[in-house]
């Protein structure tokens, strides 16, 4: 039971991010701070996180499901509006680069919710053999959690996704509910979802949050992003 609470409370740090976004007075600078914080948090949960888990799988032909995480986003990607950023009248390029950051936080949304349907497996497996590791691990998702809830609050009042963001939320509870129910998934199957979400977060990372980060890396507010994702990393690891 102290398992599912956990992988609750885990997905609630979504929605903790989003009205923390909606009670800041400047929208602009904490979107910009925290894309580059979610950036350097994906790239974290790829290199400490899924590929460690990967390797101890130790199955050569897993890894072919990377591509197919990666080739399933794109896909994706072509059935979501267009979202080009290229820079014309100062209203119009306000409009549009709010389209991009909404692009992005959809295409969010669909890896995240994957991931932590595992991680929220994991959690709850986790906690029932090991109280103490499994509030470690939970800490741990919930300061993954707090800055793509940043992100993604410019979604909020969109009827049409506002499910999606729901689901986000309920997306670790639903994995504990998962491994309540069927107990710890076999690492064969574990090992191809993984290898599926890294694919699609490489997409996230470096085709998406990386062009952010690098068109405004001269701002404060994207360096400062990038200060609390290495915090934030060196946290998790350390805890």
């Amino acid at each position: 039971m102290i398992g599912l609470v956990l992988t609750l409370i885990c997905g609630l740090f979504f929605l903790i991010g989003i009205i923390i976004y909606n009670k800041s007075k400047d929208k602009d600078k904490l979107i910009l701070m925290s894309m580059s914080c979610a950036f350097i948090i994906i790239l974290g949960l790829i290199i400490f996180d899924l590929m460690p888990e990967l390797r101890e799988i130790n199955k050569w032909w897993i890894y072919s499901f990377i591509l197919v995480g990666l080739l399933l986003l794109i896909l994706i990607d072509l059935f979501i509006p267009q979202h080009t950023h290229e820079h014309h009248e100062i209203l119009d390029n306000k409009k549009e680069h709010k389209r991009h950051l909404e692009h992005i936080s959809l295409i969010t949304i669909i890896a995240l919710i994957l991931h932590n349907i595992i991680e929220g497996v994991s959690i709850y497996s986790l906690t029932s053999n090991d109280l103490k590791s499994g509030l470690l691990m939970g800490i741990g998702t919930c300061l993954h959690n707090l800055p793509f809830g940043f992100s993604l609050a410019t979604l909020e009042n969109k009827k049409r996704l506002r499910y999606l963001l729901i689901l986000l939320i309920l997306s670790n509870f639903l994995g504990g509910i998962i491994g309540f129910i069927f107990g710890t998934l076999s690492r064969n199957i574990m090992g191809i979802v993984i290898a599926i979400t890294m694919g699609m977060l490489i997409h996230l990372a470096f085709l998406e949050l990386f062009k952010e980060v690098i068109r405004n890396i001269k701002k404060k507010e994207t360096i400062y992003g990038i200060i609390i994702g290495i915090g934030l990393l060196i946290i998790i690891n350390i805890i």
